[in-house]
């Protein structure tokens, strides 16, 4: 399960925007979204949870510990978990921004995790002073045994906004690319999921006239496709679209993007993938789900190891 819960803030709330009018988040509101997030995921019952924009410091939302609170409702379901942070700096100088923050990618396992590791991906931005101080978008891989010796590589990640006009998307999504190759060409068993802010291909003209401008007309996931499997699948979004769009943000009364993915190589399987459509008050994203079926190999089928432990973070 992937999702992007845009820090327990609800309904699209870009704060970082010059022209930001929202009113501030609450404690309260933050505490509502919280148990509502939860209860999907309790329903869902996943023994993978991806998570994007996880907020761990900032005044915006009174320095809660996101993902210690959003641990301590699901320990019992997914003791296990990974935190990589993609943007720490001790000082925001923005409005609506101002403070230190710590936002960053969390994985959380029903299963025993072995190690994670945080890789930069190259930064957007075109005035390089301004680096430190912006989200350094990452991918963090968790390696989850296996108990036949091989292991899944569970990568998680959030890539940076072309619709903010940051500067060239190019060497951040062929980074990520490159890394997909390396792994299938060594045929290991990698699991890729997370908020791209990419369209799929072919998918342009399907967006409001508003958004059109924001997204090239090829989409960079061309090879991603072409080379593994896709969740959205292509030959679904375009026989029922609306099914698998996964975000909103510009028009706020329905979505209108599919941004949101998860991919794996061939030699590894899904099924009974969906997109879980959700109030548009709880994320501006909604969730992406699928089952892999069980890996096969030289040793038979592998499961996941399991664990004791009710902490691995």
């Amino acid at each position: 399960m992937n999702w992007n819960i845009q820090f327990l803030a609800g309904e699209y709330y870009p704060y970082w925007s010059s022209t930001f009018d929202k009113p501030p988040l609450t404690e309260e509101l933050l505490d509502k979204n919280l148990d509502r997030i939860v209860e999907i995921i309790r329903q869902e019952q996943p023994d993978i949870l991806q998570l994007q924009e996880v907020l761990r410091s900032h005044p915006i939302t009174f320095y809660q510990d996101q993902l210690d609170r959003l641990y301590q409702k699901l320990k019992d379901i997914l003791p296990c978990y990974s935190y990589g942070s993609y943007w720490k700096p001790k000082l925001v100088p923005q409005k609506n921004m101002m403070g230190p923050i710590d936002l960053g990618l969390v994985t959380m396992s029903r299963y025993q995790l072995d190690s994670a590791q945080l890789e930069r991906l190259p930064a957007t931005r075109n005035v390089r002073v301004l680096v430190p101080f912006y989200p350094r978008h990452s991918l963090m891989e968790t390696q989850l045994p296996l108990e036949n010796g091989e292991r899944l590589t569970l990568i998680n990640t959030h890539l940076d906004a072309p619709t903010l006009q940051r500067g060239k998307m190019g060497a951040q999504i062929f980074r990520v690319y490159q890394r997909l190759t390396q792994l299938t060409n060594a045929h290991i068993n990698w699991l890729l999921t997370g908020d791209f802010n990419l369209i799929p291909p072919g998918f342009h003209e399907e967006l409001p006239a508003n958004q059109q401008h924001h997204y090239a007309p090829k989409s960079p996931l061309v090879p991603f496709y072409q080379h593994f499997t896709g969740i959205p699948a292509i030959k679904d979004v375009e026989q029922e679209r609306s099914r698998w769009l996964t975000a909103y943000d510009l028009n706020t009364d329905g979505l209108d993007l599919i941004v949101d993915y998860i991919f794996h190589p061939h030699y590894l399987q899904s099924q009974d993938s969906r997109i879980r459509h959700l109030p548009l008050d709880i994320s501006d994203h909604m969730p992406v789900i699928t089952t892999i079926r069980p890996i096969k190999s030289h040793s038979g089928t592998a499961h996941p190891q399991t664990t004791d432990s009710t902490d691995d973070g």
